[in-house]
């Protein structure tokens, strides 16, 4: 597939932006492949066909990144430093899928019509059709503000801080353990979760916007997903690094290896990280539920 390599790893991790002109241009395709041929389930399919556009590059990233992490004396650089350049990449990755799905809600019809380019004009995909599962999910984290959240946790009368933020934490690390997971045993196999998370995010900005052009408000309801959203996301970055640089290493048969331990050193030092972060969000989000 040429679009796996519109851009080259070695472009891509000297310049990660490129990487948000990538991810937009696939996913962009994606949306519209998906539905013209599986237009009943074409948002999942969408994401299927994102992930499997873009982990060739991803894997090869990791790769590069575990070698070089080999071949560098563990005091040459600080943790950060090793790893800037990857956080990066996944930073841009993702703010590309977010801009991608944000303009295709809004710019696509909810009902039959067409787009039209000049005098050319073609059937476009249903807004309501190519983004059914991502709306299904944003109604229940907005309805109950929380799709993490227990009622008896956090809207009851008896609710509770802790318990929520126990509850939310014990919900969110599932999905940062299978973020690791899928990292570790496909290399870069996270990149279909963060797609998927990257999709809900967007289409809640395009929901936003279509707001505000009709409406002149809008904003306010999606804000408070914003403080807890953001670590949370962050750590599925962490977690999605971690498995994958440990799992190039092992492919590449290097665990036998002095490099390979300053590579596990740094894999359980970013999961460790990941789940702090995880649990401060958790307690972010349960103290503005429990607030409100």
């Amino acid at each position: 597939m040429v679009l796996e390599f519109l851009f080259g790893s070695k472009e891509v991790r000297k310049h990660p932006v490129y990487l948000l002109i990538q991810s937009f241009i696939i996913s962009s395709l994606s949306i519209w492949v998906a539905y013209a041929i599986f237009p009943n389930n074409a948002s999942i399919t969408a994401i299927a066909f994102v992930t499997i556009g873009l982990v060739p590059l991803i894997e090869k990233i990791f790769s590069e990144e575990e070698e070089e992490e080999e071949e560098k004396p563990s005091s040459s650089l600080g943790f950060v430093a090793r790893h800037f350049d990857i956080i990066a990449i996944f930073t841009w990755f993702f703010i590309g899928l977010i801009l991608s799905y944000s303009f295709w809600y809004f710019a696509l019809p909810s009902e039959n019509g067409n787009i039209c380019i000049g005098s050319a004009c073609f059937q476009a995909p249903l807004r309501e059709k190519v983004f059914s599962e991502q709306k299904s999910t944003l109604s229940a984290i907005q309805g109950a503000f929380s799709g993490n959240a227990s009622r008896e946790d956090c809207f009851a009368a008896s609710k509770s801080l802790e318990k929520c933020g126990e509850f939310i934490f014990a919900n969110n690390a599932i999905v940062l353990g299978l973020a690791i997971l899928f990292s570790f045993l496909y290399g870069a196999g996270a990149v279909f979760l963060l797609a998927w998370n990257a999709s809900v995010i967007g289409i809640l900005i395009g929901q936003k916007a279509l707001e505000l052009q009709s409406y002149g408000h809008g904003l306010a309801s999606g804000i408070g997903l914003v403080p807890h959203g953001i670590p949370e996301i962050l750590a599925y970055f962490l977690g999605a690094i971690a498995g994958g640089i440990i799992s190039a290493a092992i492919i590449r048969g290097k665990f036998q290896t002095k490099g390979f331990e300053q590579v596990a050193k740094d894999a359980i030092v970013l999961i460790v990280i990941a789940y702090i972060i995880l649990l401060a969000a958790a307690f972010i989000e349960a103290a503005i539920i429990v607030g409100g």
